[in-house]
Parts: C-alpha cells; structure tokens; sequence
C-alpha cells in the first residue's frame, strides 16, 4: 500500500467532534481534517494508522501519514501526486485558528506563491 506524507500550514486537528459540540474552534479544527480526506477520497479511500501530529518549528505545521490501497491513483505524468495536488488545491478551509497563520485565500493551496499544502509519496 502507497502511503503519502501531508504537511499543511492548516490547522487540520482531528478533533473527533460534531455539529453538537458548542465549540467553534474544535469544530472548525474537525470540518478541515473532514474536507481534507473528503478531498482525498476523490480518488481512493483513505487510511491512517496516527492522527495528524502538531509541529512547532520555524513555521507551525501538521504533518500526517495516510494510506491507500492502489498504487499509482494519484499519479499524472511523472508527479506520483500530481492529481491529488489538483484535488486539493483550493478546497476551502476555516481559517483564523489558534495555531493557523491568517491565510490570505482560506484553503488548502498546493501550488502557487501562497501554496500551504505539501504531499510526497513516503517511503513507509
């Protein structure tokens, strides 16, 4: 099985929280891990065996491992990732969260000068 390794400057906390929960943050921190493996399973189901980890450095990032069963789904060319990057690039986001830098365009953005996102193939 392929696995891809994400890092994001987008709060993507999996929060394991719903629409009754009172408090917006949480909630917010949730709908964008939910938009993001809803935009990843455009094109295959998508597995984790840990939750999103918080990285505090130079930047603040969420670095994240996930799986999929086939090889190659997310291939275009020579880019092993070049449709996920596609599927991704623009899916809207809550922005303004307590570790998430103010994004001027409020998505995920996987190219271009204010690119937020970035998948690699990974070797686990």
């Amino acid at each position: 099985m392929p696995h891809y390794r994400l890092i994001t400057q987008v709060d993507i906390t999996r929060q394991n929280v719903n629409r009754d929960n009172s408090d917006s943050v949480l909630r917010a921190q949730q709908s964008n891990f939910n938009s993001l493996v809803q935009g990843i399973e455009l094109r295959a189901n998508v597995m984790w065996n840990q939750d999103p980890v918080l990285v505090e450095n130079e930047e603040t990032t969420w670095h994240w491992i996930f799986y999929v069963e086939q090889s190659g789904v997310f291939q275009k060319g020579n880019n092993p990732v070049g449709l996920l990057l596609e599927d991704l690039h623009n899916i809207p986001i809550f922005n303004n969260l307590p570790n998430t830098p103010n994004l001027t365009h409020p998505a995920f953005k996987t190219r271009g000068a204010d690119r937020n996102t970035w998948i690699v193939l990974s070797e686990q």
